[in-house]
């Protein structure tokens, strides 16, 4: 059985701290039965309830993909389709019950998972999902979603997010990957030439490689919240920061 071990942070960006307002990022990740998944999410700074959002959309695809996967459907893009479709759901339910309106809740959402025979992602928004093959450098799967100025992006909560999500298989000779939402964009991507500055990933991924599946999680996911929170990054990324890191391990 293939195994995977990661680890995870996220932190209140310096703009929010300045503003007295909480953290509007949210991640999920899970390790079952040979399944890999991970969901970041980025809740619009403009939307009401942008905290709510994002916690409900990783929370919600993370259950529904499970579910699926337990169900028997063993395809992990069709699981991933259907687990998106899920959280949207599960958003307007809640915008519903409590008679906000959908875009109070408009978060991003990007989100990576593997199986027996390779994996799949999925993402509408900014931010980045980072893999590497073996004897490869890192490369990006999409490049960051932006609308028709800079500072505008995709949400979950469009009228036509799905129609605009944007889904991938991955081979099953990925080692590594990474999620993060757009915070930390400007130290890990180089715009003008579209890339990802592989430094930044190789250093971060460095702490996973060779570490147990379960015992130093917790350790590492300090290490990367206290490096999150750091000095050195803040002066460059003021806003909420997430990050996910995970290594596929031998199989058993």
């Amino acid at each position: 059985m293939i195994d995977w071990s990661y680890f995870s942070a996220c932190v209140t960006g310096a703009s929010h701290d300045k503003l007295g307002t909480v953290c509007q990022d949210a991640v999920r990740c899970a390790s079952e039965d040979g399944w890999f998944f991970a969901a970041v999410s980025d809740g619009a700074g403009s939307a009401k309830r942008a905290e709510e959002g994002s916690c409900l959309v990783v929370e919600n695809t993370c259950l529904a993909f499970f579910e699926c996967i337990g169900t028997g459907r063993r395809d992990v893009l069709e699981a991933i389709q259907h687990s998106v479709q899920a959280a949207r759901e599960a958003i307007a339910a809640k915008a519903e019950e409590s008679g906000s309106p959908l875009r109070d809740f408009a978060a991003t959402l990007l989100v990576v998972a593997f199986g027996p025979s390779g994996g799949a992602s999925a993402q509408i928004g900014d931010g980045v999902i980072a893999i590497r093959q073996a004897n490869t450098t890192w490369g990006w799967v999409f490049w960051p979603q932006r609308g028709e100025y800079a500072n505008v992006t995709r949400f979950i909560t469009d009228e036509d997010a799905l129609e605009t999500i944007e889904y991938s298989r991955l081979s099953p000779e990925v080692i590594e990957t990474a999620l993060m939402t757009d915070g930390l964009e400007p130290l890990a991507l180089h715009y003008e030439s579209r890339t990802l500055h592989a430094p930044f990933f190789e250093g971060m991924m460095t702490e996973l490689r060779g570490q147990p599946l379960a015992g130093e999680r917790q350790l590492l996911s300090d290490r990367l919240k206290a490096f999150l929170g750091s000095q050195r990054v803040r002066e460059r990324a003021d806003d909420d920061l997430t990050l996910v890191m995970a290594r596929r391990l031998t199989e058993k």
